[in-house]
């Protein structure tokens, strides 16, 4: 399918739409399906769920800017306004099809607060250990690179040299 046919189908739909980019072979896809079906038969005719096998669609997954696979694309009014990519849990499928039902805001994509303490323990531990031992530059390094992985999501400036980075989508919508 060709990106301007799969847009006007976009606009078209009469309601939301979830396009569901997955392949037989992957795992992590099989994993999602049902979880998705559920939410799906939840939503009933609220959200219409696509699912595109991108296998068969390369061209139309390197248009539509997918790097990898399962990715979600949320569609309201014609327009992307939010994407994930991964095996989602069930409560965080509700949350995005409840906000793309209500027009609300997409939920947050961050680390989880159990992640984030793991992260800034583990950090501050290779710290410690690098303090106490000779390979202290190495340490040093790791422990500056865990840490940063704690916090990263909330740091300003790297949000925006991450998204001057990131190119734009042939959709323009934003990310």
């Amino acid at each position: 399918m060709e990106q301007q046919t799969f847009l006007a189908r976009i606009k078209a739909a009469g309601r939301p739409v979830v396009v569901d980019l997955w392949a037989p072979w992957c795992g992590p896809c099989r994993t999602l399906s049902p979880r998705l079906e559920q939410v799906r038969a939840e939503f009933g005719e609220q959200v219409e769920v696509w699912q595109i096998n991108a296998d068969e669609e390369l061209a139309l997954m390197r248009s539509l800017g997918v790097m990898g696979i399962p990715t979600l694309l949320f569609y309201r009014d014609g327009a992307e306004v939010m994407r994930r990519t991964g095996v989602q849990p069930v409560g965080a499928l509700r949350e995005l099809f409840g906000a793309l039902v209500t027009a609300g805001a997409p939920p947050a994509n961050g680390l989880t607060p159990t992640t984030r303490l793991l992260r800034i323990i583990a950090g501050s531990a290779l710290l410690v250990l690098a303090w106490s031992t000779a390979w202290q530059p190495a340490l040093l390094l790791a422990a500056a690179v865990v840490l940063f992985s704690a916090v990263h999501d909330r740091c300003p400036l790297w949000k925006s040299i991450a998204s001057a980075l990131r190119p734009e989508r042939a959709t323009g919508a934003g990310r």
